[in-house]
């Protein structure tokens, strides 16, 4: 039986782009709104996890900065050591997760 042109999965980059550009505005406005502690908590958790998911994706395309640059958002956000930064540092963190989230996935990787 053979198999139709273009059937299948597209590539993971362009699953991920949605969520990718979806959570990086939540991080972004995070950065200027004043949220509720567990909002924040819940907030971490999500940018962690999809922190390390995208970074399994750079990896096995290659992309070494990008790599490090997901892993160092999982690592400042996570939920399980977090660190005791202050509320403005956190703000910077949130945006430049956010900014990061969004112009990885602005970019052709063709």
């Amino acid at each position: 039986m053979a198999r139709k042109k273009g059937g299948g999965l597209p590539p993971a980059e362009s699953l991920l782009r949605w969520p990718a550009w979806a959570l990086g505005i939540l991080a972004l406005g995070s950065a200027f709104a004043p949220l509720p502690r567990e909002f924040l908590l819940a907030l971490h958790w999500v940018l962690t996890l999809f922190a390390i998911l995208e970074a399994g994706v750079a990896l096995a395309g290659g992309r070494r900065v990008a790599v490090f640059a997901y892993l160092g958002v999982a690592v400042l956000v996570n939920p399980f050591r977090p660190f005791a930064f202050a509320l403005q540092v956190w703000r910077l963190v949130h945006a430049a997760a956010g900014i990061w989230l969004i112009s990885d996935h602005v970019k052709s990787r063709g």
